[in-house]
């Protein structure tokens, strides 16, 4: 029994593996859902989004190469906005009120949320000022929370030399 159960545990986490997604990040992907696809916005900035479900749980990402570098506070504000401005074309109703974090020059945005089907969602925002990664969960209570916020906590920034 004890075998099983650490066999389990190390095949469950391996779903996800790191990937470079655009210049200067890498998140968690499925291996087998790993492809992004690309686009320009009319400002010039670079769109990179995946979406992924399993089990009847989504797992997507949008990340956005800003074609300007911005400060924290700046960048700050456009992650906001950024947010703000992804509820609509995804059915959002309902919210709960937005965690920001900010240490160093980095800024962490966190909310869950509830679309007009009931469906629960938990999402988390990140940004460098260069770049912005926005990671969503679609009905999180058909998984873990150790899954999801594994999954929502794998956005990395390059290390700055």
């Amino acid at each position: 029994m004890f075998l099983a159960t650490s066999i389990v545990l190390r095949v469950a986490p391996s779903r996800f593996r790191r990937y470079i997604i655009c210049p200067g990040c890498s998140t968690l992907l499925h291996s087998s859902a790993r492809r992004l696809h690309v686009r320009h916005t009319r400002d010039g900035d670079k769109l990179y989004f995946n979406a992924y479900s399993a089990d009847g749980v989504v797992y997507g990402i949008v990340c956005v190469q800003m074609k300007e570098v911005y400060t924290i506070e700046k960048a700050e504000s456009i992650l906001a906005q950024f947010i703000a401005r992804a509820r609509k074309p995804l059915h959002i109703v309902c919210d709960m009120e937005m965690e920001v974090t900010t240490t160093n020059c980095l800024v962490t945005i966190s909310d869950y949320w509830q679309d007009r089907a009931g469906i629960d969602w938990k999402i988390k925002g990140y940004t460098n000022g260069k770049t912005i990664g926005f990671l969503y969960v679609k009905n999180i209570s058909d998984t873990s929370v150790k899954n999801h916020d594994a999954y929502l906590d794998g956005f990395r920034f390059a290390k700055v030399q």
